[in-house]
């Protein structure tokens, strides 16, 4: 079978993922390396992988180069959905959202849900079939250094055509869609 397979090395990976974060701003290597606490000579070796597959763009200033997540490659978008998926699930908030909103389904939606936030996007979760609960999100925000927008509906059929297609458009967390 001849799935794609990125072959990079854990700091490549490091890298990418602080760019999905940061995704409109220009970084130097000297930023990156002290955000990810590795040298800038190491930072400078690993991105030749990232920009030959057009994930990233480096543009040289005078003798600094800025790094930036290259937000017009079709791949990069798609690798940064699949990132921010991940940090949803590995920062707690998924289980801590079915723990506290246990039954009801949970659907990821928005810019975040398609890879194309930026740094002023909020993270919006639809939650069908339970009513309003107070949740205290306040430390996931702080980790996705993003608002996180939570939004309830009694049902499907209640929440307005437009609204409900993109939704619906979004990544299912949690339950299911029953129309």
């Amino acid at each position: 079978m001849d799935i794609y397979k990125h072959n990079w090395t854990r700091l490549q990976a490091e890298i990418f993922s602080l760019l999905c974060l940061k995704a409109e701003r220009r970084l130097s290597q000297r930023e990156i390396a002290k955000l990810l606490k590795v040298s800038p000579t190491a930072i400078s070796n690993s991105l030749s992988i990232l920009e030959k597959d057009n994930l990233i763009k480096i543009e040289k200033v005078k003798n600094i180069n800025f790094v930036m997540f290259n937000r017009d490659e079709k791949k990069a978008r798609e690798l940064k959905q699949l990132e921010n998926l991940k940090n949803i699930y590995l920062s707690g908030l998924l289980d801590y959202l079915e723990q506290e909103l246990a039954g009801g389904t949970m659907v990821l939606f928005g810019s975040y849900a398609i890879g194309e936030d930026t740094e002023n996007s909020d993270i919006d979760i639809a939650v069908i079939g339970r009513k309003e609960k107070e949740l205290n999100i306040e430390n996931f925000e702080k980790v996705f250094e993003k608002e996180i927008n939570i939004q309830f509906y009694e049902s499907w059929k209640k929440i307005h055509i437009n609204l409900r297609n993109n939704i619906l458009n979004g990544i299912i967390l949690s339950g299911s869609v029953e129309l």
